[in-house]
């Protein structure tokens, strides 16, 4: 029976997460919903049909991080690279050996710091890059060890003007950078000290992600000595919806948000 569903198309909901970017938790709760329809083996496990879920994923009514074609173009040598461009000497380019999340705003570099400006023919509002990723929102991971606070989030996941995606295992975390690349990750220290530290630590040190910001949210108590220096800001609690839109506007504006 298994043999006979993978020959079909058929994906686990580990799987299915992988291709939503989401947890399988999260694919779970979605079938036993009735958002996706799912097949059970005999030992109890659900498998969905793979061309179902994409065309469930390209109608957008999972609320998910569809935009996979928009976020694999993070950055401006990823952009070109996909679409046939991509010169050896981006290596050389100042944009490319930071790492600079967003070129454009590179541009008022003088010629000597290593601006190569290979793809710039014009102004930056002319760039196909540009009006790819100007428009795109901002991505936001949220690993947070409150069910009940996890499951608010899920179903109110519509109302955010920004991409939300919740983790709650680091490899659930990583398998989700790699396709996510969140500009802002938000750890709930209730997942526990050593727990909190170790996201952290490696979140910080994730080459996919270089411009990361990470905000804990805790007590001071709560906040491991070693991820000083490492953080962009601490926020207390209580952690509430409105909390965790406030705080992604301040964060978006630039502001203080370091309590």
């Amino acid at each position: 029976m298994n043999q006979e569903i993978q020959r079909k198309g058929f994906v686990s909901t580990g799987k299915a997460a992988q291709l939503c970017s989401v947890t399988p938790d999260t694919v779970l709760k979605w079938i036993k919903s009735g958002k996706i329809p799912a097949n059970r083996t005999p030992g109890g496990h659900y498998r969905i049909h793979k061309e179902t879920l994409v065309g469930i994923i390209e109608s957008g009514s999972l609320h998910t991080h569809v935009e996979t074609s928009i976020q694999s173009f993070k950055f401006c040598w990823e952009y070109y690279e996909k679409n046939g461009g991509f010169e050896q000497r981006c290596h050389e380019c100042i944009v490319y050996r930071s790492r600079a999340v967003r070129c454009y705003e590179m541009i008022q570099l003088p010629a000597e710091s290593g601006h190569a400006k290979l793809h710039c023919h014009g102004a930056c509002y002319d760039c196909e890059y540009y009006r790819v990723v100007k428009g795109q929102r901002l991505n936001v991971l949220l690993i947070v060890g409150q069910e009940k606070l996890k499951n608010e989030i899920e179903s109110n996941i519509s109302r955010f003007d920004y991409n939300l995606q919740i983790a709650d295992s680091e490899y659930n975390c990583s398998m989700m950078v790699e396709n996510f690349r969140p500009d802002y990750v938000i750890i709930d220290c209730s997942i526990g000290k050593k727990e909190c530290g170790s996201f952290t630590r490696h979140l910080f040190e994730d080459p996919r992600i270089p411009y990361i910001k990470i905000i804990l949210v805790g007590d001071s108590h709560d906040i491991p000595s070693e991820c000083n220096g490492l953080i962009f800001a601490v926020m207390k609690e209580p952690f509430s919806l409105n909390e965790l839109e406030n705080l992604i506007g301040m964060a978006r504006l630039g502001k203080e948000v370091r309590a």
